[in-house]
């Protein structure tokens, strides 16, 4: 009998998923459930950008020839120097411009392609914050958080995948459809200048892939950790809050900010000191804020505001996303104080049943 027993406790164990592989299946489940913001909220904003790039190009084309007829003077700059809009007097202007001036039209061109795939990820913004903060909510307000319970998977594992789901999975298919939106984009201004007589080398021989690739991915991680302390927060919201979750995310830190402002302006306490400052900016501006990417931006305005400025799209992006960002004090203990919140969500997860 016994070893019957433990022949079944053994094949037991043998047949118990893996626990990457249930992360894998939550992950998968997240993605499913979510599809319309993780994946096409994210496309159709792309949509509407290239058809109103489109319409855009289609004016700048009629104006053009408009123009043309009027005054053959029509030229683009290249170097600081007005070239006539042709093919012949590009390339010769190409071919004797400075290596500054290509510098400065390899930023050009690879700085306007960053800002065409900005779209898509300014929608994940508040795709990411309704998500996390109905996560845990909407579970118990349809009571499928009781059949989720039943399964083999933790509270710690549900958690941690809409976490994931939130922070890295639904940035990196924004981030895919970001650079697909910048392909598009480049293909629109190709027709253009092609039906001006331009060279497609005055842009395409400019595209810098992998410069735009690999910094598009190096900011899912920063992305990740300064959002933690919404993430955090918004989770924490979402397990505990039994209705209206979104006035008690909103609300709490807001109104807080307020009755301290208040409190300060009429004591006097504070005033004259960055307390109250770095409160909402740190506090409570971050808190709201950090699904949005770029957000800690925030967190370096000052240091910003003293700089003379990045010379270059490279500087730019080292100064916006280099050891200024990771070695900020502001960026890990945020990360600490939201992974003490998501403890907090998955302790509420554990014994809140009903919304």
């Amino acid at each position: 009998m016994n070893a019957i027993v433990n022949n079944g406790n053994a094949a037991a164990v043998r047949s118990a998923p893996h626990p990457t592989h249930r992360m894998k299946t939550l992950l998968k489940r997240e993605f499913w459930e979510h599809k319309g913001g993780f994946l096409w909220a994210p496309i159709i904003t792309s949509v509407i950008f290239l058809v109103f790039t489109i319409i855009g190009s289609s004016a700048g084309q009629f104006a053009f020839h408009k123009f043309q007829s009027e005054s053959s003077s029509w030229a683009v700059n290249i170097g600081g120097h007005d070239v006539p809009a042709n093919s012949d007097s590009v390339r010769q202007a190409l071919a004797n411009a400075s290596p500054s001036d290509l510098v400065q039209l390899h930023d050009a061109v690879n700085g306007i392609l960053m800002m065409a795939g900005v779209w898509p990820l300014m929608v994940l913004g508040f795709v990411v914050f309704f998500y996390l903060l109905s996560a845990l909510f909407d579970e118990r307000k349809d009571r499928s958080v009781l059949f989720w319970k039943s399964m083999p998977v933790s509270d710690s594992e549900t958690v941690v995948s809409k976490l994931l789901s939130g922070l890295v999975v639904a940035p990196l298919i924004a981030i895919a459809v970001s650079l697909v939106t910048m392909v598009a984009f480049a293909l629109v201004i190709s027709v253009f200048m092609l039906g001006n007589g331009l060279p497609l080398t005055l842009l395409w021989s400019n595209v810098d892939p992998l410069l735009i690739i690999g910094q598009s991915l190096l900011t899912v991680p920063l992305y990740a950790l300064w959002a933690l302390p919404t993430a955090g927060w918004l989770l924490l919201c979402s397990a505990w809050s039994r209705r209206v979750p979104f006035l008690w995310a909103v609300g709490v830190p807001v109104l807080t900010g307020a009755l301290v402002t208040w409190a300060v302006a009429l004591t006097g306490v504070y005033r004259d000191t960055p307390v109250l400052g770095m409160m909402w900016k740190h506090g409570i501006v971050r808190l709201l804020t950090g699904t949005f990417p770029g957000s800690h931006i925030i967190g370096f305005a000052d240091e910003i505001r003293h700089h003379r400025g990045p010379e270059s799209l490279h500087d730019g992006i080292q100064f916006f996303n280099g050891l200024n960002a990771w070695g900020s004090p502001a960026l890990w203990i945020g990360a600490v104080v939201g992974i003490v919140m998501i403890f907090g969500a998955i302790r509420l997860r554990r014994w809140r049943t009903e919304a």
